[in-house]
């Protein structure tokens, strides 16, 4: 098949609201009113000369898990690329928040995903993770996350759980998606992405994000300090290693560049270190989404009941601060979104937040804390033809990693982000333009 031919399957393919290819799931229903997309840009070269960029999230791998076992696969990839000393996460230190932003180079105020669960007033209506239908309806999605932005300029995607893609975003998913099922064996997701990265060119993505939640749900019901996590740190250094060695099979090999990342660490938490907010305040008619590190609180507009009860939970409460939303530490970036409750209720790092009526707190892992702190921080590594070899990074936040993975791209990043090209920019070879 000749270059012309390539280019205009390559435009065709990426062209409108796209329909999911046979191995993934049928687009669901999306009430959202969307955009019309712009027709996308040209690709620069024929799509076999392009690079391609594999993105994986290891939920829950705080920066030391690595160290505290033997990871010859991670260490390998370390030492051909770049390792940081932490992946800094946003506030709140969640996985939906800080996944989305990883993917759109935006802080949660701006980004819409405050939290794993809130209300937005506008909608009268509340997003949980856990709702299936929720996740994917794309109204709650801001910004512009990096499979729309690539997928905008021509370049083909391809999803296995990452959060946000299974919603139609400004019209768009990735070319290839897959809806999020927790028993999804872990190889089997290697393998899919081994598989769309050896798929013909002309529908071969050449950006693929994949998810695991393994170090994650381990480290909340034993512990940070256990040795399951020790354990299952193990069994993800071997992901790492099937996936290095498969690619190392592919026709594509030498121009592959992965990057692993994680959106939080992790801290034990004692079942003692439990705050009943409804123990120190009476709120029957608060709406409360209490995260668990952090509570929003809703009054609906009543500036009288807000003081009311701010008043009170500043006078009586130990182990956590309860902030006016415009009050919120400046460096959280957590003060514009509507979807942030008028006070927000923080647990020191080591305490958790709950009300009578909900579930009680056992004992075990849980993030959501303060970013500062060296507990919250995750990994960053990354190898690959448009990365330089051997260097190591100080910790650095999570949102400079969209525009990174759009240089690795040869895409221009979505405009207005907050996160910048230059942060990230030493660690690539300069034969890496921004398109």
């Amino acid at each position: 098949m000749n270059v012309r031919a390539l280019l205009l399957l390559a435009v065709i393919g990426a062209a409108g609201c796209r329909a999911a290819q046979p191995d993934a799931p049928a687009p669901p229903p999306d009430t959202a009113a969307v955009e019309p997309e712009p027709p996308p840009a040209p690709p620069v070269a024929p799509a076999d000369e392009r690079p391609y960029v594999v993105l994986v999230s290891f939920d829950g791998m705080r920066h030391d898990f690595p160290a505290r076992v033997a990871t010859p696969n991670m260490d390998r990839l370390a030492a051909g690329g770049v390792r940081a000393a932490g992946l800094v996460p946003a506030y709140p230190s969640k996985t939906f928040p800080n996944h989305y932003t990883l993917a759109t180079g935006l802080y949660p105020s701006n980004h819409g995903l405050v939290d794993n669960v809130f209300y937005d007033p506008v909608f009268r209506d509340t997003y949980a993770l856990g709702d299936r239908d929720k996740v994917r309806q794309g109204r709650w999605y801001f910004g512009e996350p990096i499979w729309v932005t690539a997928e905008r300029q021509g370049v083909l995607t391809a999803s296995f759980f990452w959060v946000g893609t299974e919603a139609s975003i400004q019209g768009i998913r990735p070319t290839y998606f897959k809806a999020y099922r927790d028993d999804f064996p872990n190889p089997a997701r290697v393998d899919t992405v081994l598989h769309w990265l050896g798929l013909p060119v002309e529908r071969r993505p050449q950006l693929v994000l994949l998810y695991v939640s393994t170090v994650d749900a381990v480290a909340h019901r034993a512990g940070p300090d256990a040795a399951e996590v020790d354990s299952a740190v193990a069994a993800m250094d071997l992901l790492v290693g099937r996936l290095l060695d498969g690619i190392e099979r592919l026709p594509v090999a030498g121009r592959v560049n992965v990057v692993l990342v994680s959106d939080h660490g992790m801290v034990g938490v004692p079942e003692e270190n439990t705050i009943h907010l409804d123990d120190l305040v009476d709120l029957h008619d608060v709406r409360v989404l209490n995260n668990t590190t952090q509570a929003l609180l809703y009054f609906d507009g009543d500036e009288a009941r807000t003081w009311e009860v701010y008043d009170a939970l500043t006078e009586r409460l130990t182990n956590a601060t309860a902030y006016l939303r415009e009050e919120t530490p400046a460096h959280w970036h957590y003060r514009e979104s509507r979807r942030i409750g008028e006070l927000v209720v923080a647990a020191e790092p080591g305490w958790v937040l709950r009300t009578r009526d909900g579930r009680p707190w056992r004992g075990g892992g849980m993030h959501g804390w303060e970013p500062r702190d060296r507990r919250m921080h995750g990994i960053f590594l990354a190898a690959g033809p448009g990365i330089q070899r051997g260097v190591t990074l100080p910790a650095f936040e999570n949102v400079h990693v969209h525009p990174f993975l759009a240089r690795l791209l040869q895409i221009e990043p979505a405009a207005g982000i907050d996160g910048r090209v230059d942060v990230l920019e030493p660690v690539l070879r300069e034969a890496v333009p921004a398109r």
